[in-house]
């Protein structure tokens, strides 16, 4: 058999692989999620590092960092300096991380996750304390040609705006 008749198939079984374990890892209920949102003054942003490759095709980890604190600033979220971030209870931030595969025909498979990691303790163990994700986006996944790599970035703010979303309702007054 062709093994260039197989990728897409191991494409699409990678991808629906993903979505299966980022369903299934989502181990908090709504209510549990917004409440972990709920008086936190500001959140730090980390993105992952992107490769290479992909930065050359158009999408950097750098325009995405600025399109998320530039989201979060126009809709009155606080971005924590490093000094605040350190001394907020539970050092909260959102977590962005856009993982992709490239094949042979030029077209990228991502698979996106935005979360809001902070600092928690264990029930049984309060001592012990560990960054743990505490909200969020339901993953994003699919496939789009090398020319148009830099559309993941709408799928990125679509995810975000879900979060900004979240915070508010958290945080109303």
């Amino acid at each position: 058999m062709n093994s260039k008749k197989l990728f897409p198939a191991a494409l699409i079984l990678i991808l629906f692989i993903a979505l299966l374990v980022s369903i299934a890892s989502a181990a908090t209920t709504d209510k549990q999620a917004s409440a972990s949102l709920t008086g936190l003054k500001g959140v730090g942003v980390v993105v992952e590092d992107i490769t290479p490759e992909v930065e050359r095709d158009g999408l950097s980890a750098r325009q995405i960092q600025a399109d998320v604190e530039r989201q979060l600033l126009l809709s009155g979220i606080k971005l924590l300096t490093e000094k605040e971030f350190e001394k907020s209870p539970g050092m909260p931030y959102l977590y962005v991380n856009i993982f992709t595969f490239k094949d042979d025909a030029g077209m990228y498979a991502y698979h996106i996750t935005v979360e809001l990691k902070q600092m928690v303790s264990l029930a049984r163990k309060p001592s012990a304390s560990l960054s743990a994700a505490t909200w969020k986006a339901r993953s994003v996944g699919g496939t789009v040609g090398e020319k148009k790599l830099a559309d993941i970035r709408s799928f990125v703010k679509e995810s975000v705006d879900r979060f900004i979303k979240a915070y508010i309702t958290a945080n109303q007054k």
